[in-house]
């Protein structure tokens, strides 16, 4: 690669300036956002809710077993569970 003079260097940087401020301008930021708005209510549908919520639901129950097999205190994860359940439940019954 080849060293450019500050001159040239500067000329670049304009250039890429000024393209760049040519591309902006023709931009469509509205559909950039409902692209994006899109994306996210994949993530907020209720189905993906109540399968996240399974999920971490199971973990729980693995980490209550473990516990409870190792002979340690699970109260702190039997406090995580009831918490889920409790949002579990108002998933299902806002159906």
């Amino acid at each position: 690669m080849k060293r450019l003079s500050d001159d040239d260097c500067q000329k670049e940087i304009q250039e890429m300036r000024r393209l760049y401020l040519e591309n902006d301008e023709h931009h469509d930021l509205d559909t950039n956002l409902s692209v994006k708005a899109s994306f996210f209510d994949r993530f907020r549908s209720l189905e993906n809710q109540k399968e996240r919520l399974r999920r971490q639901l199971a973990e729980l129950e693995v980490k209550r077993c473990r516990a409870t097999l190792d002979k340690k205190s699970a109260q702190k994860v039997d406090e995580k569970l009831a918490i889920k359940k409790a949002l579990f439940k108002k998933l299902l019954d806002e159906k």
